[in-house]
């Protein structure tokens, strides 16, 4: 009898164990349900004062929520123009051209460009990914259709500070970086891209400036067809994207959020470089401000942000400014969540202090405040 007894207390104690395990288990994904629908609580509220776009939420289990919000579509395969996210695209061009030993970011310019002024001749790939050349940021070369023609206009440009000075963001670095990109592949800087990043990472939703596609993709609306009309005809004509230097390198890549999320998950398993290329493109290197400590680094084609220390957030935004309305956010964390939002509709232009903000960017603060709020449960 007491042997029965012995049994019966210790299976009535497993049970009790199981059903507290199951009922942790239940906690945590009814925790995790609440944690999503605050997040789309936030991009509704972000659609009731304006906002339209695509948004998607993940950490490194999958995807939480990824939504469409637009009053003329309801797809989250339409693409947007993403800006000067489409550095990191060109910064993985370069050193996939150095991992085949074509060239290395201690290479000076001169290597490559004829003529470069003697004010220039010190300047290397590595001062161009780094925003540390002293080349200015005046879009100069938007609607140059001849590479030679845009390199002299670049290089003929004063610098804003000494080679390797400081850090000072500048488009026309990395629009140079897509002209070496093609004068060392061969190729044209869109078809080095397609082949050696797109195909392989089955970014099937994403294209350039200028060039039609193959695919269905549908791009979303610009925020005002009438000013598109103004653009010079070097740049957009008779409805349809013209292909020039201002939109190589620097910009003019667009893509969906499916897309991005295949390519940082490329990133973060090393498909695309090797782990050496990887480590070198996130190293911190020129100052945007602050330090190490509390501060935002630039990498190559992306921004590193510390905080106490640690690396807390690495993300990039872009816009296309004006008549498009197009912009766009990456937040990336090494735990494994990502933030991406884009958009067509311009600026916040509610009160407080987001007001003339890009709504990517505005977006993207709000539900990294919830996921900062709710941390445990985005492990």
């Amino acid at each position: 009898m007491k042997g029965y007894l012995k049994a019966k207390r210790i299976l009535s104690i497993c049970i009790v164990f199981l059903i507290a395990c199951g009922q942790k288990e239940d906690t945590s994904s009814q925790k995790e349900n609440r944690l999503i629908l605050e997040i789309d609580s936030i991009v509704n509220q972000g659609v009731k004062s304006g906002f339209e776009g695509t948004v998607l939420v993940a950490n490194k289990n999958g995807i939480l929520l990824k939504k469409s919000c637009a009053n003329y579509r309801d797809s989250v395969e339409t693409a947007f123009w993403i800006g000067s996210i489409s550095k990191q695209f060109t910064a993985t061009a370069i050193l996939k051209l150095q991992e085949s030993k074509l060239l290395s970011t201690k290479d000076k310019i001169s290597k490559f460009l004829k003529c470069v002024p003697e004010d220039k001749e010190s300047i290397t790939i590595h001062h161009l990914l780094t925003h540390t050349s002293g080349l200015p940021n005046n879009y100069c070369v938007d609607g140059i259709i001849e590479r030679e023609k845009a390199t002299n206009i670049i290089l003929s440009a004063s610098l804003k500070h000494e080679v390797g000075q400081r850090f000072s963001y500048s488009a026309e670095g990395y629009n140079l970086l897509a002209i070496i990109v093609e004068l060392v592949s061969g190729e044209v800087y869109e078809s080095y891209l397609s082949k050696n990043i797109l195909i392989p990472t089955q970014m099937n939703g994403t294209g350039f400036w200028g060039l039609n596609s193959s695919n269905s993709i549908e791009i979303a609306d610009f925020k005002s067809k009438e000013l598109m009309k103004s653009f010079p005809k070097t740049i957009y004509y008779n409805q349809k994207c013209i292909q020039n230097y201002g939109y190589k390198g620097a910009t003019g890549v667009y893509s969906t959020v499916d897309d991005m999320y295949k390519w940082l998950n490329a990133v973060n398993n090393n498909e695309v470089l090797t782990e050496q290329s990887i480590n070198q493109q996130f190293k911190p290197y020129s100052t945007a401000r602050g330090d190490t400590i509390n501060g935002t680094y630039y990498g190559y084609g992306w921004f590193i942000q510390h905080k106490d220390g640690k690396i807390k957030e690495i993300r990039h935004g872009g816009a296309e400014d004006g008549a498009v309305g197009h912009n766009a956010m990456i937040r990336y964390y090494d735990n494994g969540n990502l933030i991406i939002v884009f958009s067509n509709v311009g600026e916040y232009n509610g009160e407080g202090k987001f007001h003339g903000v890009e709504w990517s960017t505005v977006l993207s603060i709000q539900i990294r405040e919830i996921i900062e709020a709710n941390n445990n449960l985005m492990q």
